[in-house]
């Protein structure tokens, strides 16, 4: 095995500071100063005493302020109520746009049969599949791709969710005027370029801002807020008497309040520090952080951190690596298609990629998004006779169903924010496949019984419930939560471009595919209305009964390939978790299953069980 480039590369000391003697630190610290020409914005003894804390916080450092020392005392156990205003607004920012996403599935899918209806196409079941995919599809094959080109040069995170915010508001204000379905498809087109850089956009954004322990409760919030949405866009059925177009362009309510707040929020600091423009970033952290010890802290720890990514992913030598600056830029200055290359040439960010893709395919997998687009067909037994009084009531009903399911979908998800940092992203995750697992196969089974007691549609309403309930504590924070952390921050644009690729056209194949595909399970070849709906539900049931298949092995993927130890920690620590071999990953986790199965004794918690591997770089 090869050995670590340095001992502080090991998982057991994340910290390169420790390393240090503090004639070593208070040296670097002066030379940092120095160099970067920090004086007219940072206090140089200031810094000194920041970098002493970020060496050792249970250390007392001579010089801080008793209310400082408080702050520094209390910070890893302060909640988000006590963080400061900006840093508020920066996740308030990261809802908005979360809320957009989720506002628009949801009035895509309790519109779709209307402007069929409406623009004479509701025999082009293909041709309508094709309509309501056409965001999730341009979303991932062209939105997500072009978030990375919108934050380069000086444009940053913010501009970018800008452009994106413009995209949504417009798209979805157009489509409620379209006049013919490929006026509709023109503007589901364009609308997925601005939620796919949105997606690919704003959880890197909170990433970056948030503080080290709150950044897991933090992220989870883009999948609270994106359940909120389709919640909303539900309970949003009866306004206006149920017009498609209104229920549409309602949509654009949080893209236009997104285009507001990006304007109050601090940028990025990371994204400035990789700009080698440390002054505002700085003034930056000043802003996100309660007081000017703990930016200067986050500022030169960062800086540290960084020098230390760029050794590992240059593989560089003490010799050459004298002046880190400049490695640091030239990786940070590398091209577009040199950094999506060096996705997959790097050992480094080709685990991240493993890691991201299995979690951003579990999501797409477990069969919610099944549920969620096609709830009204679910959830309802009559779609051959719409203008009959019984299938008017069972279409009423289905608006109520879906209300419920929106509703349940969003209080289920708050679970997680209590956990995701505690217990962390994997274990959470593999609760929640296994829970989806048996719920989903039990609903498969309800839907083959063909008789109308109204108590099998309770009882499998309750199912769909409790498979909500799990994939809110799990399946639907997780994914976007980790894709956000594991990419460096020389590739994170490139990295989250990729993971919201693969959870966008995973759901709009789904949106594609899925009536084509239930209707070939379910061999629905008949004009007796009657047998049409019992061939439907046995459709359904193999449908479901797919998706509890594709859950187990997704199971059994995530268990073996998504390393745990991801949360409490900063993003660049993240280096030394996916610089260790994945081989050694799997073994560890196979062995922590072990000792759960066949020890009597209290297990290691999943989170502190990963600090006993040791990183191994190839």
């Amino acid at each position: 095995m090869q050995k670590p480039l340095h001992s502080h590369q090991t998982r057991r000391n994340r910290n390169p500071l420790k390393d240090r003697t503090p004639e070593e630190l208070e040296d670097d610290v002066r030379n940092f100063h120095q160099r970067l020409e920090l004086g007219d914005v940072l206090d140089l003894d200031l810094l000194l005493r920041a970098a002493r804390i970020a060496r050792d916080p249970t250390d007392h450092v001579p010089g801080i302020t008793p209310a400082e020392e408080k702050t520094i005392r209390s910070e890893s156990e302060s909640e988000f109520y006590q963080q400061t205003k900006d840093l508020k607004v920066t996740i308030l920012a990261m809802a908005c746009a979360a809320i957009t996403q989720g506002w628009q599935q949801s009035t895509i899918n309790v519109t779709s049969m209307d402007w069929q209806i409406e623009f004479g196409q509701t025999d082009n079941a293909l041709l309508a599949g094709l309509v309501d995919a056409a965001p999730w599809l341009s979303g991932s094959l062209l939105g997500t791709w072009l978030s990375d080109p919108l934050q380069e040069g000086r444009y940053g995170r913010r501009p970018a969710l800008f452009i994106s915010a413009i995209f949504c508001a417009a798209c979805v204000l157009g489509s409620a005027r379209c006049r013919t379905w490929q006026q509709l498809l023109a503007c589901r087109v364009l609308l997925g370029i601005g939620i796919g850089a949105k997606a690919s956009i704003a959880p890197v954004f909170a990433a970056e801002a948030a503080v080290d322990h709150l950044r897991g409760r933090l992220l989870m919030m883009w999948q609270l807020f994106d359940t909120f949405g389709i919640f909303i866009g539900f309970a949003c059925v009866w306004i206006v008497d149920r017009s498609w177009r209104v229920l549409l362009g309602s949509a654009a309510v949080p893209a236009l309040i997104l285009l507001f707040l990006v304007f109050v929020c601090p940028e990025s600091p990371r994204f400035l520090i990789r700009k080698n423009r440390y002054k505002e970033a700085f003034e930056s952290l000043r802003h996100l952080r309660k007081t000017d010890l703990q930016a200067a802290r986050d500022l030169y720890y960062i800086h540290t951190q960084l020098q230390i990514e760029t050794e590992l992913l240059l593989q560089t030598t003490p010799a050459l690596g004298y002046n880190k600056q400049v490695y640091q830029q030239a990786l940070y200055e590398m091209g577009f298609f040199q950094r999506v290359w060096a996705l997959w040439v790097k050992p480094r960010n080709r685990r991240a990629c493993l890691a991201a893709f299995l979690v951003m395919a579990a999501q797409q997998l477990c069969g919610i998004n099944v549920i969620a687009f096609y709830s009204s067909t679910l959830f309802s037994s009559s779609r051959k006779q719409p203008d009959h009084p019984i299938s008017q009531m069972a279409n009423d009903q289905t608006c109520w169903l879906n209300f419920g399911f929106g509703l349940s979908i969003f209080l289920f998800t708050i679970p997680a924010y209590k956990y995701i940092d505690g217990r962390g992203r994997r274990i959470l995750l593999l609760i929640s496949l296994v829970g989806m697992l048996f719920t989903l196969l039990a609903v498969g089974f309800f839907f083959r019984i063909t008789n109308d007691d109204h108590r099998n549609g309770l009882v499998a309403t309750f199912l769909i419930i409790v498979f909500t309930f799990f994939y809110g504590i799990g399946a639907g924070p997780v994914p976007f939560t980790l894709s956000a952390e594991v990419f460096p921050l020389a590739f994170r644009e490139v990295g989250m471009s990729f993971s919201v690729m693969i959870n966008f056209l995973g759901l709009g194949l789904l949106v594609l595919f899925v009536p084509k595909l239930t209707e070939v399970l379910g061999k629905d070849s008949t004009n007796d209305n009657e047998l049409y709906l019992r061939q439907s539900r046995f459709g359904q049931s193999n449908l479901l009964f797919l998706f509890t298949g594709l859950n187990a092995l997704t199971f059994v993927l995530v268990f073996l390939f998504v390393p745990s130890g991801t949360a409490r920690v900063s993003l660049e620590e993240m280096n030394f978790i996916f610089n260790t071999k994945t081989s050694v990953h799997v073994k560890n986790h196979i062995q922590r299953f072990k000792e759960v199965l066949f020890r009597r004794d209290k297990p290691v918690d999943d989170e502190q069980y990963d600090m006993r591997s040791h990183a191994s770089p190839v």
